[in-house]
């Protein structure tokens, strides 16, 4: 069993491992960043450097976020780097079972949801896991670590 925080996004149920989780922050207003792709939210102060924040809701669903008091800030690790994942809510903190079959799945993905990894099925709800490693096309990519190193 490995624990994950849920969070919702489009009324869609999505699952990170803890592990790839550094903090949760109350979402404040970023410095916005002029010319970027359309999720890249801006950046946020955040232990003295600044954090570059993903809007995830445009991201996976092409829809712009707007903020309320439950929107939260996933501070993620990403390729060895910081980004922040701004989520419309977080559900909860829960275990799961990690199969084989998952892993070897997500490994071997090459379409543009490679970041999905696999589902939890609970009742009738379904919980998507994601791989914020693989969130990005190589351009997106590119474009963050840019932003991330000025």
């Amino acid at each position: 069993m490995t624990k994950f925080i849920n969070f919702i996004c489009n009324e869609q149920q999505f699952a990170l491992t803890i592990d790839s989780v550094e903090k949760i922050l109350l979402y404040k207003k970023p410095a916005l960043i002029p010319d970027t792709s359309a999720y890249i939210n801006g950046f946020l102060s955040y232990n003295d450097i600044p954090l570059l924040l993903i809007d995830m809701k445009m991201r996976l669903f092409n829809e712009k976020l707007n903020p309320n008091e439950q929107t939260k800030i996933i501070v993620a690790n990403w390729k060895s780097k910081k980004i922040g994942l701004i989520v419309e809510q977080i559900t909860q903190v829960k275990e799961y079972p990690i199969t084989d079959i998952e892993q070897s799945e997500s490994r071997n993905s090459t379409v543009r949801t490679g970041y999905l990894i696999g589902t939890f099925q609970e009742n009738d709800a379904i919980t998507l896991h994601i791989d914020v490693d693989k969130l990005f096309s190589s351009e997106g990519e590119q474009e963050i670590e840019e932003l991330i190193e000025k």
